[in-house]
């Protein structure tokens, strides 16, 4: 039935109504969301149309397949470094130099490789950042470039902890410590490279300077050993003084057990400092305190310490003595002497004991003075001797 008055609010509209049909007012505030109960109706057409419009399909840019293709070219230049790393023969080469150019190799070596694990990993990166899925072959060239940047890392890595670069001692800072200025001027660090052992690396050795004479120094430390603990001659030595100088050593005597200590003479005509003997060494007993100087390619220090255990026992220097002290060193100061509280020389550190970790030293008791003594008066007299017959022979004819 037909009608002027809307059903809903009940005034007369300008046009006649059909039954149940709103006034155009009423229209107009539905249409703007003013009516209120509404329904809707989400079909499962309109879903599956809008779920289709976000679907893209897998592509890849340029910049992201050239990523781990570069990748693959640094770990195979890695590669190469490796295998150069471990087959290079260096003969013929100064110590020093060898182990500056495997150095050289390892760090090289982790460089790039680190950087082709960076680029790799960048193609995943741009891909996310541009919202966009990787082809499956980009995706499986990324991840072997990674796994491969990785695997190749942590060799050169590997390898490059088992290198060193020649170095050479800081000046020490004293901070106006007289006593810890007259032990470092003496101390000196001792390197021996042996090709056929080590390549890679140098022995170490600390020493102190006893005797200075016209163009010579004499140095007393800790022989080097071979497995069967018997002395051995490096094939190249040099020694590092506290001024910075490093200058070539020669082993002039050295002695296993019981002694465990060596000459070394360095051709030079400046000498930072000389140490003194303690006159009476083996009278040292636990809890005398005692000084220790540490490696100082470490950093230059004294280390205090108590004395905790004394041996002595019979042999063919007389009495030999070893003692342990609290110094807490590590192997790689072995050779560090030890010393009195006023700065006297007692003995020198061959070893950590394993089971405790306490530094154990050999004691340069009077009947060992008197072998390094007896040994220092003949070698010079030998070279002297052998300087003056050199100078005494006829040229040869072919000179």
């Amino acid at each position: 039935m037909s009608t002027y008055f809307c059903p809903r609010c009940g005034k007369r509209s300008s046009v006649l109504l059909k039954e149940n049909q709103l006034c155009p007012n009423c229209m107009s505030k539905w249409a703007w969301g003013g009516a209120p109960n509404q329904i809707v109706t989400i079909t499962p057409e309109a879903v599956a149309v809008k779920q289709a419009a976000k679907v893209q399909r897998p592509r890849t840019s340029p910049v992201s397949r050239v990523l781990p293709i570069v990748s693959l070219v640094l770990s195979a230049g890695v590669v190469g470094l490796l295998i150069y790393f471990f087959k290079h023969d260096p003969a013929g080469m100064p110590g020093q130099q060898i182990m500056n150019r495997f150095a050289n190799i390892a760090t090289s070596a982790v460089i790039l490789a680190g950087f082709g694990i960076v680029l790799g990993a960048s193609a995943f990166y741009l891909a996310r950042k541009g919202n966009y899925d990787l082809q499956a072959s980009a995706r499986v060239l990324g991840v072997v470039s990674i796994i491969l940047g990785m695997g190749v890392f942590g060799t050169a890595v590997f390898c490059w902890s088992r290198t060193e670069r020649a170095t050479s001692l800081s000046t020490p800072k004293t901070g106006g410590d007289e006593l810890l200025q007259r032990l470092s001027s003496a101390t000196v660090v001792i390197q021996a490279h042996e090709p056929g052992a080590n390549r890679y690396q140098s022995a170490k050795r600390e020493g102190v300077i006893i005797a200075n004479e016209v163009g010579r120094a004499w140095i007393l430390t800790v022989p080097f050993l071979d497995g069967t603990g018997n002395p051995v001659r490096p094939n190249e030595m040099w020694v590092n003084f506290s001024d910075g100088r490093t200058l070539p050593g020669q082993i002039r005597w050295a002695q296993g057990d019981p002694a465990y200590l060596a000459i070394v003479s360095v051709d030079t005509d400046q000498s930072p400092g000389q140490i003194q003997f303690h006159p009476v060494a083996e009278a040292v007993i636990p809890g005398h305190p005692v000084l220790v100087v540490p490696n100082p390619l470490q950093g230059w220090m004294v280390a205090r310490g108590t004395v905790l255990s004394r041996v002595s026992r019979r042999t063919n220097l007389g009495w030999s003595t070893v003692v342990k002290a609290s110094s807490h060193l590590g192997p790689n100061d072995v050779g560090g002497a030890m010393y009195d509280e006023s700065g006297r020389l007692l003995g020198f550190m061959v070893g950590v004991d394993p089971k405790d970790g306490e530094g154990q030293f050999v004691i340069i008791t009077s009947g060992i003075a008197s072998v390094l003594g007896r040994v220092s008066t003949v070698t010079r007299f030998y070279e002297r001797a052998v300087k003056k017959k050199s100078q005494l022979e006829p040229p040869s004819s072919g000179s």
